[in-house]
């Protein structure tokens, strides 16, 4: 029985390991974009249709630095370009008169990287600004607007006639106020004025979320497409653009993916940061593409990103009407306590996964520490703390099952000599036995299987959230990271390049721990591959953010002292045999005959 319950916990926390890489990020095959409408004429008292251009093809953009004022777009650059910043004490919002658009986001809280300490630039390299509008002629980010001189010092606005038939003002506001996310909330209102005296169609239009380029090193699963639909969000990795070779999973790589649907927001992201674009009226569809960056010269391989847009509806305008469409629009950091508040499920964003409730709990938890420490690593290890107090009961009831089962291991081995070839007698004589001494062979499953969602709720919360993106402590410079004290001067299989120092500190403590542990089986390949465990984790966590074996390694010290402390506490246990054990121990032991 203990044999399979540790097989059966050892599988789980295997799984555990391996399923962490994997998201369910599932949706349907999308058709193809409509074709754009043709010019028209008004006819017979019909609404006239303005012109529609034709979607924009793959755009590979120009790159451009992340960094200073200076930083600004060179794509398509015109002489006649007018950028406006309006800023609050944590952001500065560039926008641009070509389109009527916002340009960039510079964040002042956060760097660029570990080697470069200026701002950390949003929608700095980019397919275009971010809010263009596309879809009407004459309206994209081609076409320069008059720039209004504004009443409001925190208001930009842009006007443009199209046609001599509509106007299109374009208004952005930010907010001077930084709790929660109306610090990086830009309120942008699009209003469309007829100045004919007949009505107009006019047709169906998009905005776009922006681009996001790569920020960490888990940018292959994070940096997504998403929206919602008033009932579930759904998320588009760069897998579902670059397609796949892998066996019974084959997909074709494809350029585009749209769909036609009622959205709430749509949203682009990358590891730590991401854009929330949330219509005051629901969009209708969404259009979303990879984009290929151009290799920089610090990098080691080509860069792929995301750009994406919601499409809103047509709409006809009567002769000298007006009709206004807001939005709010997110731009900043991945950070829970103020995604979450940008408008309904928008904390789905975080892709916390399964274990979403439990990621929010523990993020909350290591925010509320951090706000007397100081410090990250210092959260990490309270937070840790308090989780071995939460579950110091169970993980007691673990240790002296442990204890008593190790007790048990010879009475057991009696059974197996003696009754091996009578299995149900075996089987019952085990059972009797744990029942005699009050032990749950299930115990030892049990600390597992509640490991598993904390496991996962600490994995996808660490490995998203912005707070710890370049938050050091001792000698780690970063716990979303891993370490990489410095470069190796070679490769090695399953762990790479990077020379770590906490994965050994790991290591040595789940050595010690496990040999601290009481072994109550009395299979000896099964007490050998559980001396191999921590050997073969290892090069699974080597390349972990350095947060979370931090987390795993300071619960290991933890658990040494609270095994060293009930190793140390006496046992008034006794004994106690079924009466058929008894028996079968005390007949005499039958002389073999000789030939």
């Amino acid at each position: 029985m203990d044999k399979k319950n540790y097989g059966i916990g050892f599988l789980l926390l295997f799984a555990a390991f391996a399923l962490m890489f994997y998201q369910a990020q599932q949706i349907p095959e999308q058709p193809a974009p409509p074709a754009s409408n043709p010019p028209a004429q008004s006819q017979g008292g019909q609404p006239a249709v303005m012109p529609q251009p034709a979607p924009a093809p793959i755009v590979t953009p120009a790159a451009a630095p992340n960094s200073g004022p200076a930083a600004l777009e060179q794509i398509g650059s015109n002489l006649d370009e007018r950028v406006v910043q309006r800023e609050n004490s944590l952001m500065t919002a560039r926008f641009t008169n070509y389109g009527g658009a916002l340009q960039e986001i510079v964040l002042k809280d956060f760097e660029t990287s570990r080697d470069d300490a200026s701002p950390y630039v949003m929608n700095a390299r980019r397919t275009g600004p971010a809010l263009e509008l596309t879809g009407l002629l004459g309206s994209d980010k081609s076409e320069a607007y008059q720039l209004i001189e504004p009443s409001d010092p925190n208001t930009v606005e842009f006007r443009k006639v199209i046609q001599d038939s509509y106007q299109i003002t374009r208004r952005y506001t930010i907010n001077q106020e930084t709790e929660n996310e109306k610090a990086y909330l830009i309120r942008h209102e699009l209003e469309f004025r007829n100045l004919t005296d007949q009505a107009l169609l006019v047709g169906d239009f998009s905005l776009n979320a922006g681009t996001v380029a790569p920020s960490g090193p888990q940018d292959a699963q994070l940096l997504t497409f998403g929206y919602f639909d008033g009932e579930d969000s759904k998320f588009l990795a760069q897998s579902k653009f670059t397609g796949s070779n892998i066996p019974f999973f084959k997909s074709p790589p494809r350029d585009y993916i749209s769909e036609n649907r009622n959205l709430d927001w749509i949203t682009l992201k990358n590891q730590f940061f991401i854009t929330i674009l949330k219509p005051d009226t629901p969009g209708v569809g969404f259009f979303a593409q990879p984009v290929s960056f151009p290799q920089l010269v610090n990098e080691t391989r080509p860069q792929l990103g995301m750009t994406g847009s919601l499409k809103m509806d047509s709409f006809t305008l009567a002769p000298q009407d007006t009709q206004t469409y807001g939005f709010d629009y997110y731009i900043g950091p991945k950070e829970f306590d103020r995604v979450s508040r940008v408008g309904e499920n928008t904390e789905a964003g975080m892709q916390f996964g399964f274990f979403g409730a439990i990621s929010k709990f523990l993020l909350t938890m290591m925010n509320l520490f951090h706000g007397f420490s100081h410090n990250y690593g210092v959260a990490i290890i309270l937070l840790t703390l308090f989780i071995k107090i939460v579950f110091l009961p169970i993980n007691l009831m673990f240790s002296r099952s442990m204890k008593r089962m190790g007790k048990l291991s010879e009475p057991m081995k009696s059974i197996n000599e003696k009754f091996g070839d009578n299995p149900q007698k075996k089987q019952r004589l085990m059972m009797e036995m744990y029942k005699l001494n009050k032990v749950n062979p299930v115990a030892g499953c049990l600390p597992v299987l509640i490991q598993i969602p904390i496991f996962f709720g600490l994995f996808y919360m660490l490995r998203s959230a912005a707070e710890l993106r370049l938050a050091d402590f001792l000698w780690i410079p970063d716990l979303s990271m891993e370490e990489g004290i410095f470069t190796l001067p070679f490769t090695i299989p399953f762990i790479g390049d990077q020379f770590n120092i906490l994965p050994f500190i790991y290591l040595v403590s789940l050595v010690i721990q496990m040999g601290m542990m009481p072994t109550p089986s009395v299979d000896n390949a099964q007490v050998k591959m559980m001396k191999f465990i921590p050997y073969i984790f290892f090069p699974i966590i080597y390349t972990f953010a350095s947060g979370l074996v931090l987390y795993w390694t300071v619960n290991n010290i933890f658990t040494i002292g609270q095994q060293w402390m009930i190793n140390r506490k006496k046992d008034d246990f006794e004994l106690q045999l079924p009466a058929a054990l008894k028996k079968a121990m005390e007949a005499p032991k039958k002389k073999k005959r000789k030939k």
